[in-house]
């Protein structure tokens, strides 16, 4: 049977449910500033900035101009096992990366985050060998109970990192970061940037809908002025009619929709291909809300997208916990989500740029 032990999150979550939304300030809503860490030769996750650039990785050839491989996941933060659950979820992004052509960028959003698993991120060889973090715990989330973070592939040049609260009762912002491209058709022109958002939309129904106003908001930082390609990514909470037009309304573009049907030609809306959340939950939830595709990658600027898939897909528990997880009345599932991945390229002239490191 499922324990009867009273779930923080969960009760959080409920107490905001209940209330209705208060507009805070307009400060409130401004850009957050925040570091990102990257591993010393000490092996220690330190901020950039601090002084020490981090060592070079041999292992890793130079990354492509422009090549690009952008991994979303939702993590189900409202179930137990969450140590087990992640560490099958980051066995299965291993294997995932592993299998990347080696030349490609890889950046990966997570988000419904706890404590525990940013400690288990931080502490994964291969994210410590590959990647440059946003975040190391909780202390720019909304929430204490949860948020987001993305794994930067290190040999990008990251320009800067920041997150946008959104208008929401359940502490949801945008994740954004800039990194720094060349501009090849006009070396001698502006800095081009390529901003990134990784954002957790607003859950369920609301009277008004929140999820227009949250996109609204992300809006003005994908196309502004000093941005040439932007991709926004997550789990969009897609369930109502109006969802289906939130990246047309924005003046954006949906991946799936592009390119995720058969032979990489257009997805199809309330298609078993394209639904990310309804099948790895309790019966009874899925014969409540059935399927959705909730989990979206949107892009705009000079960005062409040429492969979409799923994966997490039948990923669980490692075999030597699911016994202990059924008895518990648990599912063995990582997450209720499948997660979203797209490979894109650069076009226009716009270039990745290598970031500089310790020696060099």
């Amino acid at each position: 049977m499922s324990s009867n032990k009273p779930n923080p999150i969960m009760q959080a979550l409920a107490a905001a449910f209940s209330t209705k939304i208060q507009k805070r300030e307009d400060a409130f809503y401004e850009p957050r500033q925040q570091s990102y860490y990257c591993v010393s030769s000490d092996d220690d996750w330190v901020a950039a900035g601090s002084g020490e650039s981090p060592p070079k990785d041999e292992s890793q050839p130079p990354v492509h101009p422009t090549k690009i491989r952008l991994i979303s996941w939702n993590i189900d933060i409202l179930v137990p096992f969450a140590e087990e659950r992640m560490s099958a979820a980051l066995d299965h992004l291993y294997d995932v990366v592993s299998s990347t052509e080696p030349e490609s960028a890889i950046i990966i959003f997570f988000q419904e985050m706890g404590v525990s698993d940013m400690e288990q991120i931080r502490d994964s060889a291969w994210v410590k060998q590959r990647f440059n973090l946003t975040d190391i715990d909780s202390r720019n989330w909304l929430s204490p109970h949860y948020g987001t973070t993305t794994l930067l592939d290190r040999r990008l040049y990251i320009d800067s990192v920041f997150r946008v609260p959104w208008y929401s009762k359940f502490d949801r912002d945008g994740l954004f970061v800039d990194i720094v491209l060349h501009n090849q058709a006009h070396p001698d022109g502006p800095q081009k940037t390529m901003r990134l958002c990784n954002t957790h939309l607003e859950s369920l129904v609301a009277d008004p809908p929140v999820r227009p106003i949250q996109m609204t908001a992300a809006k003005q930082y994908l196309h502004h002025d000093s941005v040439s390609s932007a991709i926004l990514a997550g789990d969009l909470n897609a369930i109502q009619p109006f969802d289906r037009t939130l990246h047309e309304d924005n003046n954006l573009n949906d991946a799936y929709l592009l390119i995720g049907g058969e032979g990489a030609g257009p997805g199809e809306e309330d298609s078993d291909n394209g639904y990310t959340w309804g099948y790895q939950v309790p019966q009874a939830m899925r014969d409540r809300f059935g399927c959705s595709r909730m989990d979206k990658i949107f892009f705009t600027g000079s960005l062409s997208p040429i492969n979409f898939q799923r994966i997490g897909m039948g990923v669980k528990a490692a075999e030597e916990h699911r016994q202990m997880m059924t008895e518990a009345g648990e599912l063995d599932w990582v997450s209720d989500h499948y997660g979203v991945m797209c490979d894109f390229v650069l076009t226009a002239g716009g270039q990745l740029v290598e970031q500089k490191h310790e020696g060099e």
